[in-house]
């Protein structure tokens, strides 16, 4: 006997790629901070202070830290309707009632060429995107004419708490 769940819930964490941007910027902080002060050479061609320089390191460091322990994207699908946030940028819940929602359907995207890039990413014509990882998600058409993804990395379990909703494919209404 199959047990149907009426909810879906997943958490996103950030991919490699941040990681490897926020080592990178934290590497070069740290170049500069050895370079001006272990070895007196000034970092740029308008050096901060030592103290201004380890400051601001420090500061880059435990940003980047913190910003990969705690960022991530939240998504929680229920018969109420849809609800996601994106932490720390989004503190509260976005709640999207199935009133407002016209179609929906599982996607594949390019996130660079479609949306710029990964994250919290708006376009033209009303779009959101919110995406952290890979290239698949639930576009979203709202009734009054914007959409809306949400990056997803379990595509097909989502389908399936959907159809079993009701919600998927052709209009909701």
């Amino acid at each position: 006997m199959r047990i149907k769940r009426k909810f879906f819930q997943e958490d996103q964490h950030q991919g490699w790629l941040v990681w490897i941007i926020l080592l990178i910027v934290n590497l070069l902080f740290i170049f500069g901070t050895v370079k001006q002060i272990g070895f007196n050479e000034p970092f740029g061609d308008k050096p901060m202070s030592d103290i201004g320089l380890i400051i601001l390191a420090v500061l880059i460091l435990l940003f980047s830290i913190l910003l990969s322990l705690f960022s991530k994207l939240q998504t929680f699908i229920n018969s109420d309707g849809i609800y996601l946030r994106y932490f720390p940028f989004q503190w509260r819940y976005k709640f999207i009632d199935w009133k407002t929602v016209d179609k929906l359907y599982i996607v594949r995207y390019k996130p660079i060429f479609e949306y710029g890039g990964w994250g919290f990413r708006k376009k033209r014509k009303g779009t959101v995107a919110y995406t952290v990882k890979g290239r698949m998600g639930l576009k979203i058409d709202l009734i009054d004419g914007k959409s809306i993804l949400i990056g997803s990395q379990n595509p097909e379990y989502l389908k399936d708490i959907l159809i079993e909703l009701g919600k998927y494919g052709d209009e909701i209404g």
